[in-house]
C-alpha cells in the first residue's frame, strides 16, 4: 500500500527507517557513522503548501529514528524543492548530481559526506524502495 507525500510523511518516515533497517548494504556503509540528518521537501511551483522536514538518526549502522520534525538540531541537511524529491524518490534524479547541479542544498562537512557515500547512497536506495504515491 502506498503512502502519500506530503500528507502521508510521518508515516512515509517511519517507512524509511524500517527499509533502512532491513538493508544489511546499509548498516555496513553505516558502521561507526553517528549523524542526524534534516531532509526538507520545500514548496515550489507544483506543491504550494508548508515545507515538510523529516529528521533521520543514525548510530553505527542503525537507523534509531525518522520522523517529522522542526527542531533544527542536525549534522548535515538535504533541501530541495517538492518536484525534485519528486524525481529523485522515482529514481529519476542522481542525488550526487542534483546537490552538484544545485537542485538541493547541502549543509554540513562535506569531507564527511563523501567519506560516507556509501551510506547516504543506501539511505536514497532505501527511500526509493519505500512504495510512495504523489499529492501533486
Amino acid at each position: 500500500m502506498s503512502v502519500k507525500l506530503p500528507g502521508d510523511a510521518d508515516e512515509w518516515a517511519t517507512q524509511w527507517r524500517d527499509r533502512l533497517n532491513d538493508r544489511t548494504e546499509f548498516r555496513t556503509a553505516a558502521e561507526e557513522f553517528v549523524a542526524t540528518f534534516e531532509f526538507e521537501i520545500q514548496a515550489d511551483d507544483t506543491y504550494e503548501g508548508d515545507s515538510v522536514t523529516i529528521v533521520v538518526d543514525v548510530d553505527d549502522g542503525t537507523c534509531t529514528g525518522a520522523a517529522i520534525s522542526t527542531n533544527g538540531d542536525y549534522d548535515f541537511a538535504l533541501r530541495g524543492p517538492y518536484a525534485a524529491w519528486k524525481a529523485l524518490l522515482q529514481g529519476e534524479l542522481d542525488v550526487s548530481e542534483s546537490v552538484m547541479s544545485g537542485t538541493f542544498d547541502v549543509e554540513g562537512n562535506t569531507m564527511t559526506l563523501l567519506r560516507r557515500q556509501d551510506a547516504i547512497a543506501e539511505m536514497v536506495a532505501a527511500a526509493q524502495g519505500i512504495d510512495t504515491g504523489f499529492e501533486y
